[in-house]
């Protein structure tokens, strides 16, 4: 029996829908020399496999948990499904981050779906190549990780699947890490993994925990746009270092409004991580805490209030109203103290510091608060399928009626040009097209050229904070403590001049002061010397190329170097063609990751370094690591500015010349056309008479 059935009078508006539509493209069939129905044919496969997959017999309710790699979506999990329990992996990287679904059943199983064997050659033939960006270099790091790990991978790909069966959680955890954690032994040969375990509350429901928005491997990216037209509800995670930023916006603008996700929660994640930036200034841990929400808060809104055109009003409603979490405090807050690890206790010392005990840490964990809208989001399964279900129709006739509406104004645009032109005036505009060829370069070299010369600037301040950052790092304060010993000392009950009887043995408490290093200090100098670098080099990237900016620029750029007074110039047709062309340019944004350096420290030191000669040689290699790292990241700065140059280089040769090849096709073919004058002239007024019917 369906989870949730189809309604007669729901199946009856899908079925009127499909009738209509179908009929429709059957008529416009006679005018396939006029225009394509492709468009039109692809919104009625969409409603057939959207509602196919909603109304099936085993459909839940799809919780989706989305971000970028790093967000702290595996961890947010483990907090809300598994009471703080490690048992989904943390990606560090896009080579290590899967798309992991979290179902009931009543049998505890693993499903894992492995490389294809057409897919893991392509990441071979990436892995090959001389090229910097994402995809090839996590395709590289994929090669190198499988032959670390002496894996057969083609023998994995031919099977496909497997399932692999466990008892506990405990063994979970070991499996899991098997296949998706950072070091597992399969992790580089597994595509998505399916986890379906015997506990209650997730019956009727799916959790989707992503592999991140920012994921360099195609097949995997294409995976989690496919379950975002699946998702009914979306817990949407961005860390509160790098709140909202280009990436997340690109999903929001492009995807979510797309797919019909309406129930939406924003999460700011690691909440504890953005408090520390305002701690040193702030007078007290509550004053940071509110700082850091009204600050990103406002960010939100302001954000979002500019997307107004692109979201619907009860979308950006959700979006101006961030909950904020720290999933490390929350699971801290619920335990003893004398359980936290040695990690974990450093991971909070510094609020600790500032007044920070358990209630606060609660506080500032805020689970409670998700939990209770997760809870409120099973409770409303059926009202939410509801509400999307009803929207299943209207919005495929949005979708038609805008593709009907782009085919009018074609076919109109094309008749009326057939009807006002001769072929003296459209070679006319394909010569002064041609003629401009050189002139647009220009343009757009001057255009592009400012933007290597920003991107220079942003450079050259990058490297200056960036030497800044090392030097700051590299330093290390000396701590005091004191340490308390036991000795066994004689003692005598009885004493009379120089007589002692009742002699019996006591032990004596006494203290010591020392010195000491922590080694945990020269570990978070090097994180937030990799995090500072990271967020230093992207961001000279995303402040260079402002997409919107840029492609706004560029097209006035090109329209400034024709004669739009001219009576044969269109300007609707060529700034149509122009921003077609635009819109499939794509500029890098930088990713790394430097953590491998921790382990050069945490291997050979732990704890309190008190010995002399071991704290100079704690100083000297955490001086060596960071400038280690200045070096590898001066190095990456400059290959990927030289990257980002030649991509600008490219588009300069050829960005014109594409822009004016698809204005010169548009020209020939209306030439052509002009051949059987009054035969096209007819047909097109058919077709736009058969449109305007529909």
């Amino acid at each position: 029996m369906n989870k949730f059935e189809k309604t007669t009078s729901e199946q009856k508006r899908i079925n009127d829908f499909l009738d209509s539509t179908g009929k429709t493209i059957t008529q416009l069939a006679a005018y396939s020399e006029q225009f394509s129905t492709a468009d039109l044919e692809t919104v009625r496969k969409e409603l057939i496999d959207l509602t196919d997959d909603f109304y099936r017999s085993d459909r839940k309710l799809n919780i989706g948990v989305i971000g970028q790699v790093k967000a702290g979506k595996s961890t947010f999990l483990n907090t809300l499904l598994f009471d703080g329990k490690k048992i989904l992996p943390s990606a560090r990287t896009p080579k290590t981050a899967v798309l992991t679904k979290i179902e009931y059943d009543e049998n505890n199983s693993l499903y894992i779906d492995y490389y294809t064997k057409e897919e893991w050659k392509c990441l071979e033939k990436c892995a090959k190549s001389d090229l910097s960006t994402d995809e090839y270099r996590v395709a590289k790091e994929i090669m190198e990780m499988a032959e670390a790990n002496h894996i057969d991978a083609l023998s994995y790909c031919e099977r496909g699947s497997e399932k692999v069966e466990f008892d506990s959680y405990e063994e979970l955890m070991g499996k899991l890490n098997d296949y998706v954690g950072e070091n597992g032994t399969y992790t580089p040969v597994v595509k998505n993994v399916t986890i379906r375990m015997s506990k209650p509350e997730l019956k009727d429901i799916c959790v989707i925990d992503t592999p991140g928005l920012n994921d360099a491997i195609a097949s995997r990216t294409d995976k989690t746009r496919e379950f975002m037209s699946k998702c009914d509800v979306v817990f949407f995670l961005s860390r509160a270092s790098q709140f909202i930023d280009a990436n997340d916006m690109m999903l929001v603008s492009s995807q979510l409004p797309q797919k019909g996700v309406k129930k939406i929660m924003l999460i700011c994640s690691q909440f504890d991580m953005g408090i520390l930036d305002v701690l040193k200034k702030a007078p007290d841990i509550r004053h940071a805490m509110n700082e850091v929400s009204t600050k990103l808060t406002e960010h939100a809104k302001n954000v979002f209030n500019s997307k107004s055109n692109v979201l619907e009003e009860n979308v950006l409603a959700q979006f101006r109203k961030p909950v904020f979490i720290s999933s490390i405090a929350y699971n801290l807050s619920m335990k003893d103290e004398k359980d936290w690890s040695e990690d974990e206790r450093y991971s909070v010392k510094k609020l600790i510091a500032k007044g920070a005990d358990k209630k606060v840490l609660h506080e500032i964990g805020n689970i409670d608060v998700v939990k209770q809208m997760f809870d409120q989001v099973i409770s409303d399964k059926d009202a939410t399928l509801m509400e999307k279900a009803a929207d299943f129709v209207p919005n495929a006739k949005k979708q038609w009626d805008k593709q009907i509406q782009e085919l009018r104004d074609y076919v109109n645009n094309t008749l009326n040009k057939l009807k006002t032109e001769d072929k003296d005036s459209l070679l006319k505009q394909k010569n002064m097209i041609q003629s401009q060829v050189a002139e647009i370069d220009k343009a757009l070299e001057d255009v592009l050229g400012g933007m290597i010369l920003d991107l220079e600037a942003s450079k050259a301040d990058c490297l200056r904070d960036l030497r800044k950052s090392a030097r700051d790092n590299t330093q290390l304060q000396e701590k005091q403590a004191t340490e308390w010993h036991s000795r066994t000392v004689t003692k005598y009950a009885h004493h009379f001049l120089f007589f002692k009887w009742g002699r019996y043995e006591d032990e004596e408490r006494y203290s010591t002061s020392y010195s000491y290093l922590a080694a945990a200090d020269a570990l978070e100098n090097v994180r937030q010397f990799g995090y500072d670098a990271c967020s230093g080099i992207e961001r000279i990237f995303t402040d260079t190329v402002d997409l919107k900016r840029t492609k706004t620029k560029l097209t006035q750029t090109i329209l400034d170097n024709f004669d739009t007074s001219d009576e044969n110039f269109d300007i609707t047709t060529y700034r149509h063609i122009i921003e077609s062309t635009l819109n499939r340019v794509d500029f890098p944004i930088i990713k790394m990751d430097v953590s491998q350096y921790i382990n050069r420290i945490s291997g050979s030191f732990s704890g309190e370094v008190r010995d002399s000669s071991d704290r100079d040689s704690l100083r000297r290699i955490l001086g060596d690591v960071i400038d280690g790292m200045f070096s590898e990241l001066e190095n990456i700065l400059m290959k990927e500015v030289v990257s980002f140059k030649e991509e600008i280089d490219k588009m300069k040769k050829n960005f014109g010349t594409v822009i004016t090849q698809n204005l010169l096709d548009e020209c020939d073919k209306l030439i052509k056309q002009l051949d059987n004058k009054e035969a096209e002239i007819h047909a097109y007024e058919e077709a736009a008479v058969a449109l305007k019917s529909v």
